[in-house]
């Protein structure tokens, strides 16, 4: 082929994997690659395709081939720390994307993803100076004022987040995830009809579908009367927390349809929430099998019913457990002595958000050296295993094995003199119990804990510990220690 032709063939794979055609754009790649196997433009393509169909280690192979053909490409340096950053080889990505930097300093993509190299890592100055970098080299760019405003509200600086979420709306209008940071920090700063306003804008995330209902969506009409049927979305917390709602609904006329997850079934059939309870099984896509009115999801209860703390519904307790249960669970208790306390450290390891608020078995474990106390856990799943190889003193009775559902959980929790625990569903379920809580919270805390408080409007009672600095679980379990020491 002369070189024409060469170039010719090159454009047309790279066309061909823009369109998604991985089998031609490699086969279109690999003629000019018989040819010339330093050609770096056949090399830089087969490296994308390899990527994209998952061969990772062969496409980390070509593109560095393809650096060392060309090591002044700015680009193949970017996608080379892209390539290493997805395989978790961090130290090797940064420097890649360095040299990208070096070679382009306003590659305003680079600095984004070496941003987000930092920010993964706790250093929050270079992840700004990154951020920042990359508003300068386009500051009409959505991402890099987002990522500037999730920096903030990582800090609890959330009217300084709100500023650059406000200008990643300028270039952005419709961009989900700047609507939801906003109605994070908004709700924080219990600027609640604004907040709920652009919490709405959930349903339009990757991850969210509301429910297929054929009837109307509420819009706050009158309910005497009328069939309203609310589901329930997002995380057991979330639930337990707007179900104290229901009773709103109910004082209003309505009949209330509440559908919720199987493992909350028990717990809102034995505290009577609604005129009828129904089940919605994973995967179920199905419109509802019964009539009703009108339809709404449960987290958009509040935009109708909360416009300030005053409006929140916070008779406790709104929930109740098992009245067998709970006297089983006292009799298999009261032959610990000392003060009972629960202890939780983790919610579901699979969501984004633990990664931040969840803490360790090990960061807790000091509260055990506190003398009269009788430590309980009632941590399930994966981070559960903590407990064979840090409680090798036994110092911790584990329950987890029995809580099968939330009301047997409801049932211990009614029989502890504390739970402390870090942000999980099992706070929300003894705030809305009546339990003495302490919820251990990361900088960052989400947006129902509001800003620079030590205690709840959702839950009284409950008694929230801050960390002063992020990830610093150490410095926040000492106070909490403290605090338990003078109970004693």
């Amino acid at each position: 082929m002369t070189e024409d032709e060469i170039q010719s063939v090159l454009q047309q794979a790279t066309l061909a994997y823009n369109k998604g055609d991985l089998a031609k754009a490699g086969s279109l790649a690999n003629r000019v690659y018989a040819m010339e196997p330093d050609n770096h433009k056949a090399l830089h393509i087969l490296a994308m395709v390899a990527n994209t169909a998952g061969r990772y280690p062969l496409a980390i192979t070509l593109m560095e081939q393809a650096i060392a053909s060309f090591p002044s490409n700015p680009h193949y340096h970017f996608h080379l720390g892209s390539l290493l950053q997805g395989q978790e080889k961090i130290a090797q990505a940064k420097k890649a994307y360095q040299e990208s930097l070096r070679l382009k300093p306003d590659f305003y993509e680079g600095y984004l993803n070496l941003g987000s190299i930092y920010f993964a890592e706790d250093d929050v100055q270079e992840a700004r100076r990154c951020f920042e970098m990359a508003t300068i080299c386009n500051p009409q760019h959505v991402t890099a004022h987002f990522n500037l405003g999730i920096l903030d509200q990582e800090r609890g600086n959330h009217d300084g987040a709100l500023r650059y979420l406000d200008r990643a709306l300028e270039f952005g209008p419709t961009s989900a995830n700047v609507h939801m940071a906003r109605a994070f920090s908004l709700l924080m700063l219990e600027r609640f009809r604004e907040g709920w306003l652009e919490y709405e804008w959930r349903w339009q995330l990757e991850n969210l579908a509301p429910r297929i209902c054929p009837k109307p969506r509420w819009q706050g009409e009158n309910l005497e009367g009328k069939s309203i049927y609310i589901y329930t979305e997002q995380g057991f917390g979330d639930a337990i927390m707007m179900s104290r709602y229901l009773h709103v609904l109910r004082s209003q006329g309505a009949q209330v349809h509440f559908e919720c997850k199987k493992e909350l079934y028990r717990l809102f059939s034995l505290s009577r929430l609604s005129d009828k309870l129904h089940v919605r099984l994973p995967d179920d896509g199905e419109p509802p099998p019964f009539d009703y009115d009108y339809h709404l999801p449960i987290m958009s209860l509040p935009g109708f019913l909360t416009q300030s703390l005053a409006d929140i519904p916070s008779q406790i307790p709104y929930l109740s457990g098992d009245a067998e249960r709970i006297t089983y669970w006292r009799d298999r208790l009261q032959v610990f002595p000392g003060f009972k306390v629960g202890i939780n450290w983790s919610g579901n390891p699979t969501a984004t958000a633990n990664r931040n608020r969840a803490c360790t078995l090990r960061d807790l474990y000091p509260l055990t050296d506190i003398p009269g106390m009788q430590f309980f856990s009632l941590q399930k799943d994966t981070p559960a295993e903590e407990l064979r190889f840090v409680d090798r003193e036994k110092k911790i009775v584990d329950l987890a094995g029995e809580l099968e559902d939330f009301s047997e959980t409801a049932a211990v929790l009614v029989n502890l003199d504390l739970l402390i625990s870090t942000d999980t569903a099992v706070v929300h379920l003894a705030g809305a119990l009546g339990v003495p809580t302490w919820t251990l919270l990361h900088t960052g805390a989400e947006w129902r804990w509001l800003a620079h408080r030590n205690d709840s409007p959702w839950y009284p009672g409950m008694r929230l510990f801050r960390q002063s600095t992020p990830r610093d679980w150490r410095s926040l379990v000492a106070r909490v220690a403290q605090e338990l020491r003078e109970r004693t």
